[in-house]
Formats: structure tokens, sequence, C-alpha cells
């Protein structure tokens, strides 16, 4: 999208320089010359400087409304382009968290390749932040993972609800102090029987390693970390060998290698839950192909 259309857009969303500046990642100086400069060239005002705030004139109202409706046709532009591309490349751009790329190997893919026998299927393995930022910049069609918030612009299928749990080989001490609590989907364990056996736990800064590290700062524990590694498939196949404890999500447990080997105990004073969710952009033109991508993760995530 034209720079200048961007720019004024953003402006006026924030109704001021400074927070439209940090969107844009160009300082507030840049940004008001911008503003200054396009005014000038319009020979019009297009906001009023209210203090620090921004409000728009009434050509400014005028400017912003086509260029939103010139954003929206860029946009259905750029779609259309990208779908042309696909089908001439005959592809579907897939991503998928690490932890559920077993259950897509072994079940999900040679079904929709079954469906689409003409369409090549591209998978691509990253964490979330890595694979919501490229269905933004159209380097993937759809997305397959475990999300904390939802972001604007994507369209959201659920396939689960995922409980937060402590995995835990089926033999594991821990698991015969587990009790039934109400409330809770799993066996519950008071984590003081958790925090000096051995843990596994993801590296500083992900999701999963935030969540373990807030669960056991709440009680005032301090766990005995053994093991630090980078993804929950590793993880549960270190829980699996080692007979280490793992904070991680149900269903990741359920769709690895390792489920007839690793039990889920429920933790906390509340259950907490994630969504695992098909994601795409709202103007997406592969949603036929989606829609099956969905019925078919549905048919085999556990």
């Amino acid at each position: 999208m034209d720079k200048g259309i961007e720019y004024i857009l953003e402006v006026a969303r924030c109704g001021g320089i400074t927070k439209a500046a940090d969107n844009l990642f160009i300082t507030p100086s840049a940004l008001s010359k911008f503003v200054q400069a396009r005014e000038e060239q319009l020979q019009v005002k297009l906001f009023h400087r209210i203090g620090k705030r921004f409000v728009l004139t009434q050509a400014g109202e005028y400017y912003v409304q086509k260029s939103r409706e010139i954003e929206q046709i860029q946009r259905e532009l750029e779609t259309q382009m990208s779908r042309f591309s696909s089908m001439s490349r005959g592809v579907i751009r897939l991503g998928v968290q690490a932890s559920f790329t077993e259950v897509m190997f072994r079940f999900i893919l040679p079904e929709l390749k079954t469906a689409f026998p003409g369409i090549n299927i591209l998978m691509h393995e990253h964490p979330i932040g890595e694979l919501i930022q490229m269905v933004k910049d159209r380097q993937l069609d759809v997305l397959l993972a475990v999300i904390d918030k939802r972001e604007r612009g994507f369209c959201y299928q659920t396939i689960f609800q995922c409980d937060l749990v402590m995995a835990a080989v089926k033999n594991h001490p821990v698991v015969q102090k587990a009790v039934d609590k109400p409330g809770f989907p799993y066996p519950w364990i008071d984590m003081s029987y958790c925090c000096n056996e051995p843990n596994v736990m993801l590296m500083p800064g992900s999701p999963y390693r935030t969540y373990a590290d807030n669960l056991y700062a709440y009680y005032q524990l301090k766990p005995n970390i053994a093991y630090q590694l980078g993804s929950s498939r590793s993880g549960l196949a270190c829980v699996a060998y080692t007979r280490a404890l793992m904070i991680t999500l149900d269903h990741m447990i359920f769709n690895n290698l390792f489920d007839t080997e690793i039990v889920p105990l429920s933790v906390g004073e509340k259950p907490l839950s994630k969504e695992l969710v098909i994601a795409h952009l709202e103007d997406t033109m592969l949603a036929e192909e989606i829609q099956v991508f969905h019925e078919i993760c549905r048919k085999h995530i556990r």
C-alpha cells in the first residue's frame, strides 16, 4: 500500500502522532512532517490539531474514506494475485506448530493430498509468532497452532480447547499422588510434589516456559530444572525417556508419538485453556481448501 495512504490512515486510527509513529516504526517528527507535507500538497487541512490530538477535518474524513476504499481494493488485488499465483503453481502453503507435525505427516497430509490430488502441499514448521507473521506477509495460506490471542484481519476455526497440564509417564510416583478435584478434567496434582522432581522446561522467553515459571512462582516454589529444550515435542520425548515432568498442553500429549506412555495431570487453582485453531487471513481465496483442511484436522487431531 502507498505509504502516504498508510501514514494518514494510521494517524486517523490513533488520533495522534506519537502512537501512530510507534505503530509505523518511524519517529514522531518524521510522521508529523509527512502529514504537513501531504496537506501542503493537497492544499487542504486533513486534521485539526487539538493539543496532541489529531481530529479529522471534513476534508480529512473524505480523504480517509476514499483511502480505505483504495486500501481494500489493493488488498483484494494482492489476494487475487496470490490466489492466481498459487493456482498456477498448484500449491497450498501450510504452517504448523512443531508439536503437531506427527499427526500432520501420519494422517492429515495424506488425506489432504487425496482431497486435492492436483495441488502440491508445502508445510512449514515454525513457532507460533513466526507463523502468524508469515500469514500476514502472505507467505503462508493457513496455519495450525495454539494461540493466546486473536489477531485483527484473521479468521479462526477452533479445533479444540487445550488445557495446561503436567505431563508425566504413567508409572511416575506423582501420578499416584494425584486426586480427583471438581472442575478439573484430569487428576489434580499439588505442585509441591512436582518441584523437586526433574523438570523439563522450554527455553526462557517461550510461552510455555512463562506458564511454567508463573505457575511455580504462584505457589512460591522453585522447580528442579534438569533439562531445557527448544520445543514441546522434544520435551515430551524427554518426559518419556527420562521420567522428568513437564508443563504443556493436553492435546500436545495426545498427538505425540508417546501418547500411550504419558498422562496429563491437572494443575493450578483453576483450569487454564488455550485454543488450537486453524487461522488464515479474512480475504483468503482458498476458502474451499481451508475448509477441507479444517474438517480433516477435526477428524484426526485428538
